[in-house]
């Protein structure tokens, strides 16, 4: 089967093209969003430190952000560096999180 010239010219090009296209499906789909919004502890689990927040969204709809703290999360309470051991259950708190393919992570948790 003979190539003629032109396709010989253009195959190159769109291979390339195909090449950078699969690079940057996997950069996108890493890449995630933050939230930070205000809502009320509900639970702790000191063991696996993770935190479930719900922050309210709207009149009667509350989104819950459950998940385990990052490694660099950042915890204060009264502007002071805090652990996940001097927050309480009820506690009204502002919260950061990721949304990952494998859940939510904490990133911050600062109550007042």
């Amino acid at each position: 089967m003979k190539v003629s010239g032109t396709i010989k010219r253009i195959l190159p090009f769109f291979l390339v093209l195909a090449f950078v296209g699969a690079l940057a499906v996997p950069t996108s789909v890493a890449a995630s969003k933050t939230y930070k919004m205000k809502g009320k502890i509900t639970a702790i689990d000191l063991e696996y430190n993770t935190v479930v927040v719900d922050v309210p969204i709207g009149k009667k709809k509350v989104y819950t952000v459950a998940g385990p703290l990052a490694q660099d999360a950042i915890l204060k309470k009264g502007n002071k560096a805090a652990t996940l051991k001097d927050f309480q259950k009820g506690e009204s708190v502002v919260v950061e999180w990721t949304v990952t393919d494998k859940g939510h992570i904490v990133k911050l948790l600062v109550a007042e």
